[in-house]
């Protein structure tokens, strides 16, 4: 085996066991707050892109925009997203997160955080400090591509 074929087996089965933990962690938040996946992902897109029109949420999600209405009407309707007629065409609906749609979010960041510095408290000072410089190396490499279309393929 290869050095490139060991990184990129030890990298799947890491990256594969965090994803699947983060995954089911997330799960469990997301009905404990009585909340559907789509739900999330639509708070999620507010946070990081702002305000956003009902089609573009619809867009993101892959389903119509009456079904994306009807979804973030229950969101209005527990106050974590805000929902007002755009200044400019009224037919046009501008979607917010309201600071209980950030804390909510907030809330689901800080379990997962938890469950990483468990991770981390059963890890010895060399284990986290080789960790460390090498996702400072991985970091660094990724962010000098621009797409998975400028990795060379072999």
């Amino acid at each position: 085996m290869t050095e490139k074929d060991a990184f990129l087996a030890s990298f799947q089965k890491a990256v594969g066991q965090l994803i699947q933990v983060s995954m089911r962690l997330f799960w469990r938040d997301v009905k404990k707050r009585g909340l559907t996946v789509p739900q999330m992902f639509a708070m999620r897109y507010l946070y990081y892109r702002g305000e956003s029109n009902i089609s573009e949420i619809a867009r993101e999600l892959g389903v119509t925009n009456a079904a994306a209405s009807q979804m973030l009407d229950r969101l209005v309707g527990q106050g974590i997203i805000l929902r007002r007629e755009d200044p400019d065409d009224r037919r046009n609906k501008k979607l917010t997160l309201t600071e209980k749609g950030r804390e909510l979010l907030k809330q689901s960041a800080a379990i997962q955080r938890r469950w990483l510095e468990v991770l981390a408290d059963n890890m010895s000072a060399e284990e986290l400090k080789k960790l460390a410089d090498a996702m400072e190396i991985l970091a660094q490499r990724a962010s000098e591509l621009s797409d998975v279309g400028d990795a060379k393929h072999g």
